[in-house]
């Protein structure tokens, strides 16, 4: 019922114009995190230190478990996914450029996280502040440069039981920052009045991205310059939802030779070169 309501409805439209119509699609887009790193895509791994402090080392311990499996959750890799592991803090300074590169290295991930250590004061309260520092370091980031983020928030040490239930808190608590911003958006599609038109654009609606992109291919054989622009622009759409910035543009650069639509390509191309900075 809902597709046929579609349908027809985009039939009344087309019927007043004689070239391509539009029709804005809202789709809620993932950006980076608070913190700007952008986790999206990327194996993690996240690394506490040892110290030889019993209470404190099972605090980061913790933290970095709680830590980790926030952003499994907020990033649908499934649990597990990401790699916990321990540093030796006797080996010299493990936060360095070059030992994150190891660390990285070893894990084989492209993004790794290193909370540094925690000392514990000795007598328990129910409000300590507490300082929580964590290095990132990202393989794939062309700075090529150790990220350094700060924190401080008050946990209860009253209870041996409660160090571990603080820990996992604050562990949430630091995720937070590094979890997906979540916008909603709309985007054009361009279409015509037929059934070809139709399935692809309902294909769309369904962010069948692969799918609307299949039909649009079969049909660019068609003569019609105007037609044959909405379909390269309909697939460089295609292509940023799927994370091919590079081929957008070509499509884009494709479609505006044929018959460009100014203000459908240069907001997408605004769009792809915010992606790619």
């Amino acid at each position: 019922m809902r597709f046929t309501w579609f349908i027809g409805l985009l039939v009344l439209f087309a019927a007043v114009s004689c070239g391509p119509s539009r029709h804005a699609i809202p789709i809620e887009m993932r950006y980076p995190s608070k913190s700007g790193v952008d986790l999206a895509g990327k194996n993690l791994t996240v690394a506490y230190p040892v110290t030889g402090e019993y209470e404190s080392d099972r605090f980061v311990k913790k933290m970095a478990v709680a830590f980790s499996e926030s952003l499994e959750k907020d990033y649908g890799t499934g649990a597990g996914s990401i790699e916990v592991c321990s540093v030796d803090t006797d080996e010299g300074n493990y936060s360095t450029r070059d030992s994150m590169v190891s660390l990285l290295m070893a894990t084989g991930a492209d993004l790794v996280f290193l909370f540094e250590p925690l000392s514990l004061p000795k007598e328990k309260s129910v409000a300590v502040p507490l300082k929580v520092t964590l290095r990132c370091y990202d393989g794939m980031n062309k700075d090529d440069k150790v990220q350094s983020f700060s924190g401080t928030t008050m946990v209860d040490l009253t209870s041996s039981a409660g160090i571990l239930s603080e820990a996992d808190k604050v562990g949430k608590a630091v995720s937070d920052s590094f979890e997906s911003q979540w916008k909603m958006e709309q985007y054009s599609i361009a279409y015509y009045d037929s059934v070809k038109w139709y399935e692809a654009l309902i294909r769309a609606e369904q962010y069948d991205w692969k799918g609307a992109m299949d039909i649009w291919l079969g049909m660019l054989d068609v003569k019609d310059l105007m037609k044959r622009a909405a379909l390269e622009y309909n697939i460089a759409v295609s292509c940023y939802m799927l994370g091919i910035m590079e081929l957008a543009e070509e499509w884009l650069d494709r479609s505006d030779a044929d018959n460009k639509m100014p203000t459908l390509s240069d907001g997408l191309r605004k769009r792809i070169a915010a992606r790619k900075s």
